[in-house]
C-alpha cells in the first residue's frame, strides 16, 4: 500500500469520504498538496468531470481495513515519479502474475529498512514481500487518490496470533492508482528488469551478494 507527507493537522487535506458524502476544505491546491507535489497537481472537486475514475471509494476505508483514512482527488499537470514494492519477478501468483503493477504506490522513494517501510505504509506480511523496487511515471493528466493510510488489523492481515497489527500513519502518504493495467498512457513503466532488488537493511540500496 500505494505515498506521503508530514503536514500539520490544520494544512491536512479533508476530502473525506463520510458515508458515501465528500467534503472539500477551502484554500489554495498547494495549500491542500503535499509539498512534493504542490505545483505538480491540481485538486479536483466532486462536479469534475475526471473525479470519478479516480475510484476514491476504493481508496477510502474504515479503521483496520488497510487503504487510506481520508482521499484527495488530483489531477497532475506534470510528469511523477512513483515507486511501488513487490515481491520480484520470481514469485508468481495463480495465473501466472506478478505483484509488480498494482494500485498503490508512492510519491516518495522507498527509504530506510524493509520493516520500517511495513509498518509506515501498513502493508501485511502476506499482501508484499517488499524485496524489490520498481520505479515508474504518472503522466501529466493522470487522476489518482493520495491521502494517509489507515490502520490495519490483525484479522485484516490474516493473523490469527492477534501480533500483526500497523497504526495509520498521517506522515507517509499513499497514492492510489485505480485500475493500473488499463491505464498505460497514465502509468508508464520501463521493463522489470530495470528495477532492483532491495538490501532490507536500507531499501534504498541494491541488496548485494552474500
Amino acid at each position: 500500500m500505494l505515498a506521503r507527507h508530514a503536514l500539520s493537522r490544520a494544512f491536512l487535506p479533508l476530502l473525506v469520504l463520510l458515508g458515501g458524502c465528500v467534503s472539500l476544505d477551502s484554500g489554495s491546491d498547494d495549500e491542500r498538496l503535499p509539498t512534493q507535489l504542490q505545483g505538480k497537481a491540481e485538486v479536483l472537486s466532486t462536479t469534475d468531470a475526471d473525479y470519478a475514475r479516480a475510484a476514491i471509494s476504493s481508496a477510502v476505508k474504515p479503521a483496520g481495513q488497510g487503504g487510506i483514512v481520508e482521499g484527495t482527488v488530483i489531477r497532475l499537470k506534470q510528469d511523477v515519479a512513483v515507486w511501488r514494492m513487490w515481491n520480484g519477478p520470481a514469485k508468481l501468483d495463480a495465473s501466472g502474475r506478478t505483484n509488480r503493477i498494482g494500485g498503490w504506490w508512492s510519491y516518495d522513494a522507498p527509504k530506510g529498512t524493509q520493516a520500517q517501510y511495513r509498518t509506515a505504509y501498513e502493508i501485511c506480511n502476506g499482501w508484499n514481500d517488499l524485496t524489490w523496487v520498481a520505479k515508474c511515471t504518472l503522466k501529466a493528466g493522470s487522476v489518482v487518490v493520495i491521502g494517509p493510510g489507515q490502520s490495519v488489523s490483525a484479522q485484516t492481515c490474516g493473523d490469527p496470533t492477534g501480533a500483526e497489527t500497523y497504526p495509520a500513519n498521517q506522515k507517509d502518504w499513499q497514492t492510489y492508482v485505480d485500475k493500473p493495467w488499463a491505464r498505460p498512457t497514465e502509468l508508464v513503466c520501463p521493463a522489470d528488469t530495470e528495477d532492483y532488488e532491495a538490501n532490507p537493511t536500507d531499501i534504498s540500496k541494491v541488496k548485494t551478494a552474500s
